[in-house]
């Protein structure tokens, strides 16, 4: 059975002298997008889509050096990670799930 497991990652990016995130955020992102791993950005993290809790781990850790490298002088980060086997569903299916029971 193919594992699919879901993160989320939420970055604060701290000592900007900004309020705004944004920019830090988005730097992140990108980083996530190279990599090709499927996301989907929300108004408070992104949810990424991978098939080992290697990849988490490296795209979270990417996203937290792209924010230090944009010139973030503190990054706190959480990450929530579902790794399922019994039956190993996306994103979009884990979606899908609610939405018929709403």
């Amino acid at each position: 059975m193919k594992s699919i497991i879901t993160a989320e990652l939420e970055i604060v990016a701290l000592g900007t002298g900004s309020t705004s995130m944004s920019g830090y955020i988005s730097e992140a992102v990108k980083v996530i997008g190279m990599s090709g791993i499927k996301y989907r950005l929300t108004p408070m993290g992104t949810v990424i889509e991978v098939s080992s809790i290697d990849e988490a781990f490296n795209a979270a850790r990417a996203a937290h050096e792209a924010v230090i490298k944009k010139g973030a002088k503190r990054v706190v980060m959480h990450l929530t990670i579902d790794d399922r086997r019994d039956a190993p569903k996306g994103m979009d299916e884990k979606i899908e799930s609610v939405k018929n029971k709403i």
